[in-house]
């Protein structure tokens, strides 16, 4: 989806109203490429480097680091691209329908890639670590995007696209793992599984279920932002619902219920064996919550929205900011914070800071027009899930070339600095080479 809004107003032409000015919004991609950056940097760091900067630990540990806010603060993004997108659905004319459908694909597409990655290292035909290599090039490839205009360019990618998706069906069939229980919907558990798993449905997955909860939202409320601001706290409710007990669990002491009693206890059982596959507390719920303040900060970034000058989105962004931090003082009492259990305080706070950023963000680039410092991580924003790839395809590369102890040696130093100072590099030739893949016109787009 394309992140773009406008800050004009409707013009008539022959009588007709046409759809205002569409200017991207820079600020939009610079903290998607700034959290790309982090996201390898974090990643990629070795145990020398300060505690702070890792996960924290232990994984239960009441408390967050530089680490733990990346994910959500991706998270905040993907919310920020959703109003956006769906205002340029509704200009080019696509009917509610037609972004249901995208929407669904969207969403099974980062499916199956959150499966694909989680089962990357598992492959046990192959030599160890090529068909993770070989998965995550297909995948870029089989999702880059095509140039309309017929072109050399046009056809060198639709070749490339092919080998993509044709790579990927190979792969997936003489992948082999090491025997293992899985279980399925609809079926008994089998207990030497050797094909994929879905396990935890991996980053990848969490955004997707993320993201389908908060566009379904957004696509059918609309533009009313006090009803997204409703559904994020059902959305936060939900969690704690779930985390203490389940929904629907006291029907046995509700008499008065009557009838309704069977058929919501019919619905309770749906909504437990649906928690089999993928988790309704966190991934549908406190994590959706994390997703939701993006697109309510996105939405006034529309090209309708009534909050249009800049002044006046920074005041609504400021003052939302405050209301996410004073939430999070008040659910501190449920569940503290920590990554690993999505708790609700670790969740609004997440989301305050990634609002921060993106007001800081806003008021350099978008007020003040400060924006050639940005060179390095636009690009990559723009391209994020090529440079999310790109990192895992250079280390196995590097692994698989025998090299690994020269070129990644910094991640064993037990000197921080030399952590520090080589994993940043690393995210920095990774945004970089992303942006300049974007350049040559191979980009992914779900």
């Amino acid at each position: 989806m394309k992140d773009k809004a406008s800050i004009g107003s409707s013009v008539s032409r022959g009588g007709n109203l046409t759809p205002p000015p569409i200017v991207r919004i820079a600020s939009v991609d610079a903290l998607r490429g700034l959290t790309i950056l982090l996201m390898v940097f974090v990643n990629d760091l070795g145990r020398a480097a300060p505690s702070w900067m890792h996960h924290i630990h232990p994984h239960d540990a009441d408390g967050m680091t530089l680490a733990d806010v990346v994910f959500p603060t991706f998270l905040f993004i993907v919310g920020m691209s959703i109003p956006l997108a769906l205002a340029q659905a509704e200009i080019a004319g696509k009917s509610r329908w037609t972004q249901l459908g995208h929407i669904l694909l969207r969403t099974a597409g980062l499916l199956f890639m959150g499966v694909i990655y989680i089962n990357q290292e598992s492959d046990i035909t192959l030599r160890e670590q090529l068909w993770a290599l070989l998965a995550l090039t297909a995948l870029i490839l089989a999702w880059c995007v095509l140039p309309q205009q017929r072109s050399l360019q046009r056809t060198l990618l639709i070749g490339l696209k092919a080998i993509g998706i044709l790579g990927l069906v190979v792969l997936l069939a003489v992948f082999r793992r090491t025997p293992t229980k899985a279980e399925f919907p609809f079926a008994q558990p089998v207990d030497d599984w050797t094909w994929l798993q879905t396990g935890w449905w991996e980053i990848l997955g969490l955004i997707a279920w993320a993201y389908f909860v908060v566009a379904i939202l957004a696509l059918f409320l609309g533009q009313r932002r006090e009803w997204l601001m409703g559904a994020m706290a059902i959305l936060m409710t939900l969690h704690l619902a779930l985390h203490d007990g389940g929904l629907l669990t006291r029907l046995d002491t509700k008499p008065w219920l009557g009838g309704m009693a069977p058929i919501l206890a019919t619905l309770s059982h749906a909504f437990e064996s649906l928690g089999n596959y993928v988790s309704l507390r966190d991934a549908t719920g406190s994590l959706a919550a994390v997703t939701m303040p993006g697109c309510l900060v996105g939405s006034i970034l529309r090209p309708s929205s009534d909050v249009v000058m800049p002044s006046d989105r920074l005041k609504w962004s400021l003052t939302f900011l405050v209301g996410l931090f004073v939430a999070g003082l008040i659910t501190d009492n449920f569940e503290g914070i920590n990554k690993i259990a999505a708790t609700p305080t670790w969740c609004l706070w997440s989301a305050s800071i990634a609002c921060a950023i993106w007001i800081i963000l806003y008021l350099v680039m978008d007020v003040s027009q400060f924006r050639g410092w940005a060179i390095l991580v636009r690009p990559a924003g723009a391209n994020p899930l090529v440079a999310y790839f790109l990192h895992p395809i250079i280390v196995y590369a590097i692994s698989l070339s025998g090299y690994e102890s020269l070129i990644l040696g910094y991640k064993a130093s037990q000197d921080p600095s030399v952590v520090i100072g080589g994993s940043a590099a690393m995210a920095m030739f990774v945004c970089g080479a992303a942006g300049l893949l974007g350049r040559l016109g191979l980009r992914m787009r779900l």
